[in-house]
């Protein structure tokens, strides 16, 4: 009970941050999420490849919010990709979840709940942006849009590989407790570091 709570008051924080915090705020809040983000991550006390890549993967992701900032409906869009991802992948995975697929590095991780996670997150992102975000993507045709919301699933789930495969090396379950119920702040964010510069990447290539 206290994960979802904390988990819905924490959605509503980060939508009301995106959508209505002006830019002193919102740039004030990068440099807060990723002081905790980096702290946690030093925290673990992992040297590694992979610990390495986190680091640079948070800043690129924090860069592109920065300089972004002024399109927070594209901001918004790459977040509800990650997000989308993440919570149809839970759910796909208590319902359907048979085959693990990465049983050292994330155990409850299925690949049922994967497949579902990604598909769900391609069907109904390209509904909401066709519907409501059409201008914010209106040069891309069904197709283009469907393989970009694709990829930027498929790296929200590698995103939050990375950061499980960097909390196995140091033998923690979470990066921290800041969150009840979900641990630290870069257990709720790992999905969306390698996200963000994913989807604006293909945003500048794309379009």
């Amino acid at each position: 009970m206290i994960r979802w709570i904390s988990g819905i008051a924490l959605g509503f924080l980060f939508l009301a941050y995106i959508l209505l915090s002006p830019s002193f705020f919102f740039n004030f809040g990068l440099i807060i999420i990723f002081g905790i983000s980096i702290y946690e991550l030093i925290k673990l006390r992992v040297f590694s490849l992979q610990s390495l890549l986190a680091f640079i993967l948070i800043v690129t992701a924090i860069l592109c919010l920065y300089l972004y900032e002024l399109e927070r409906s594209l901001i918004l869009i790459a977040v509800m990709i990650s997000v989308a991802t993440d919570a149809f992948a839970f759910f796909a995975g208590k319902v359907l979840g048979r085959n693990k697929i990465f049983p050292i590095i994330s155990p409850n991780k299925t690949l049922e709940g994967t497949i579902g996670g990604v598909v769900s997150s391609v069907v109904i992102n390209s509904l909401i942006i066709t519907l409501i975000f059409q201008n914010s993507l209106k040069t891309l045709d069904v197709i283009m849009l469907t393989l970009m919301i694709f990829i930027c699933a498929v790296a929200a789930v590698s995103g939050d590989l990375l950061i499980s495969s960097i909390k196995r090396q140091a033998n923690l379950k979470d990066t921290g407790s800041l969150i009840p119920g979900h641990g630290g702040l870069l257990d709720r964010i790992d999905s969306h570091i390698l996200c963000i510069p994913v989807f604006f990447v293909l945003y500048e290539v794309l379009l």
